[in-house]
């Protein structure tokens, strides 16, 4: 009896010990306490800054000019794209003063935007300095209240100018150190250089292509999300989900979560309309505006960011729209597939998108599409009953069309787009009379 005590006490103490080691090992293994230490740490630092490396992509100029001595170019990369290129030449150049606002005459004007030897970076709409000196240019506290949508580069004469297109004004600045000649690059960088002429529209410069072109069409394997996925994200947080109302309205069903939010999802379409009547109103800023509305991109969690542009700004209904890219052209259809809009008023913001957004190429062997000089595009559309004065906007650009086999591919097909009144449609459209562009005309009138 003694022995049989004696080895069950024994067995209990090494259990115990056992039990006191396993303890010491679990809660003071260097990299179990390194964990503990760190993670909160680490995750918000490396979710801060892919954050703000996506916002320097989103706010990426959407257009690369070369004006050599006679002709202008614009440039594209098959790999990295040239804005990309661009921001990475200028990362380390410090601003060190924004000049004053100069109003140009037409000669100075044009005479600017045809200096030889020059890069211009160009956006659709129009971005603030105080944004976009954060973003582009890595060194740089000089602060001005200025919009533009161009950047020139004057590698010959070693200057630089903020250019607002529908003001005709500019802004000189003034660098401490700079690297023209790492600008200068980016000519031999570009896989492909396409002639182009720059035309007025409605108060901004567009490229045209001088000749034809052809553009290789791309299919994409697409992200398709529930609405189950976005109430979550957007309108639930800590709410369970059975505080949801769910409602059919015709083609739309509705989900509301205290009178305050709103999801409305089309049957049809996958297109969907957030709206928060209780959102605080963004800083009355432009860069207020600009940083509200990627805030409100950013809280949709696409599976992919890349290639999302900020697009435009529309001063009228206080709208931000973002559009994605593909190889340099924008992606365009009669549906919001492709696009962001958001609303901020002063007490609501809305939010509409598609559940359907490209996730990841799929490499494919199509013919490429044979698009036509601007100058035939623009004689044909008079033909049809408009003239130059009824045009905002002509784009290359791809068409999201649904694939026929699969409800998660899509193609993008390379055409024009024309903006007449503010509505973008596809060139084709208008040429086959599938949309009357008198109707488009008419409407604005």
């Amino acid at each position: 009896m003694k022995l049989r005590s004696l080895i069950l006490r024994l067995l209990l103490i090494m259990l115990v010990g056992i039990s006191l080691a396993l303890t010491w090992f679990i809660w003071y293994n260097p990299s179990n306490f390194a964990r503990q230490q760190n993670n909160d740490v680490t995750v918000e630092k490396t979710t801060r800054t892919t954050n703000q490396e996506i916002k320097r992509d989103t706010f990426l100029p959407t257009g690369v000019l070369w004006q050599g001595a006679q002709q202008k170019y614009q440039l594209s990369s098959t790999s990295t794209g040239m804005a990309a290129r661009a921001r990475k030449a200028v990362a380390k150049w410090r601003v060190t003063k924004v000049g004053a606002q100069k109003q140009l005459s037409v000669a100075e004007y044009d005479r600017l935007l045809t200096e030889p030897q020059s890069l211009q970076l160009t956006y659709q709409g129009t971005v603030s300095w105080t944004l976009m000196r954060k973003l582009f240019f890595g060194d740089s506290k000089a602060d001005a209240s200025y919009s533009f949508d161009r950047i020139v580069f004057d590698t010959e004469n070693q200057r630089t100018y903020l250019v607002n297109d529908y003001h005709e004004t500019s802004r000189r600045l003034v660098i401490k150190q700079p690297n023209y000649g790492a600008i200068a690059d980016l000519l031999g960088a570009a896989t492909t250089k396409y002639k182009v002429t720059e035309q007025r529209f409605d108060h901004h410069e567009v490229a045209l292509l001088d000749q034809s072109i052809t553009v290789q069409p791309q299919t994409y394997l697409i992200d398709k999300q529930s609405a189950t996925h976005y109430i979550s994200l957007l309108m639930t947080d800590n709410t369970s989900t059975s505080a949801v109302d769910t409602k059919q309205i015709g083609n739309q069903t509705v989900y509301t979560v205290n009178s305050n939010q709103r999801l409305a999802v089309d049957k049809n379409d996958s297109l969907m309309q957030y709206e928060d009547f209780a959102a605080s109103a963004p800083a009355q800023t432009y860069t207020g505006v600009l940083s509200s509305a990627f805030n409100a991109l950013s809280s949709l969690s696409f599976a992919s960011t890349q290639g999302i542009r900020y697009f435009s700004y529309s001063t009228q209904d206080s709208a931000v729209t973002f559009r994605t890219y593909v190889r340099g052209l924008p992606v365009f259809n009669q549906t919001s597939n492709g696009t962001v809009r958001v609303v901020h008023t002063t007490s609501s913001k809305r939010i509409e998108f598609s559940g359907s957004n490209l996730e990841a190429a799929i490499p494919t062997s199509q013919t490429a599409v044979e698009l036509p000089a601007a100058s035939e595009v623009l004689a044909k559309l008079q033909s049809l009953g408009a003239q130059p004065s009824d045009i905002d906007d002509l784009t290359v650009a791809y068409k999201w069309q649904r694939d026929t086999n699969s409800g998660l591919v899509v193609n993008l097909m390379p055409t024009y787009y024309v903006n007449v009144n503010g509505t973008y449609v596809d060139y084709a459209d208008l040429v086959d009379g599938r949309v009357d562009i008198t109707t488009l005309i008419n409407t604005g009138n």
